[in-house]
């Protein structure tokens, strides 16, 4: 069986990050990503915000993103009040324009240049932890064996759940729907506004398609949308559907919030969890993803 002192389940942002810093510390990590490359179907994360180009400066990486991305100095709003983030205490005083493709693929190098191992077209399918060790089971039937498990797989995270870590916060209240699609007419570009709330319809960088958000008009979790879905959508927030045709990614999200997103007092409801046969303590920071809006909050343990 082969052994790490860390194994990290999940390769996105959070993942890779924590694995390079663990890397850079001297520590013998490698990452479990059930995706065979790095590639992202749909648009995802959209930037990076000036703390997480700050984490990525002390680091030696920033320029990584800023000769692919485009800096806006006037990139946030809060209910359309937009600020101007030149006035923070920052070099680097702006939102950074990059799709969340592109920031992994950069992350992935990095951690590729630090010799950490990924085992790609495989996942966490469950774990036992013993005094000494945790000993996992993955996908295509291998095991692996470390001193930590670090659960870096989302909201349903399965290390999360099995180690009953609490993901408590507010229930969703509102849900959108994100498509990558094509039009056969000429669509509303821009954004629009509703008793509903905000849409949106825009022409993508790298290809003939158009990117759509959409609030929808009754609250959906779960299930997969589809383009029946979209177009129900745009025809309650347009009165069109523009012949909408040919997607390549629909998906639908909500605002529900974790309180770890919030408070990082909240020792149990991190995007990051761990299960470990050692005690967590004072000595060593962790990266917590608040991608793309901040790495500031930590969580510490030594390995």
């Amino acid at each position: 069986m082969i052994e790490h002192t860390v194994v990290i389940s999940g390769g996105g942002p959070t993942g890779l990050t924590l694995g390079a810093e663990l890397a850079l510390a001297g520590v013998d990590v490698a990452i479990v990503e059930r995706r065979s490359k790095q590639d992202l179907v749909g648009a995802w994360a959209g930037g990076l915000h000036a703390r997480t180009i700050e984490v990525f400066d002390q680091r030696g990486i920033a320029n990584r993103f800023l000769t692919v991305g485009q800096k806006h100095p006037m990139a946030i709003s809060f209910r359309k009040t937009r600020l101007d983030l030149t006035d923070l205490p920052s070099r680097h005083n702006y939102f950074l324009s990059l799709w969340q493709q592109q920031t992994e693929r950069i992350l992935a190098k990095w951690v590729d240049e630090l010799g950490v191992q990924i085992y790609r077209g495989r996942e966490l399918k469950g774990f036992e932890q013993n005094e000494a060790t945790v000993e996992m089971a993955l996908s295509n039937g291998s095991s692996l064996r470390a001193k930590y498990l670090v659960g870096c797989d989302g909201g349903r995270s399965l290390v999360r759940k099995a180690a009953g870590i609490e993901f408590a916060g507010w229930e969703a209240t509102k849900s959108w729907l994100i498509a990558e699609l094509q039009f056969t007419d000429e669509p509303a570009w821009g954004f629009r506004d509703d008793a509903t709330g905000t849409h949106a319809i825009g022409k993508l960088d790298d290809g003939p398609g158009m990117r759509v958000v959409l609030t929808e008009q009754e609250l959906k979790i779960g299930g997969e949308p589809t383009l029946t879905d979209v177009r129900e959508a745009l025809i309650a927030a347009y009165g069109n559907d523009y012949g909408s045709h040919s997607p390549t990614s629909i998906s639908r999200f909500t605002e529900a919030k974790s309180l770890g997103q919030l408070d990082s007092t909240m020792s149990e409801t991190w995007t990051c969890w761990y299960a470990s046969s050692m005690s967590p303590t004072s000595s060593r920071p962790l990266p917590r993803s608040g991608f793309p809006l901040s790495w500031r909050q930590t969580r510490q343990f030594e390995v």
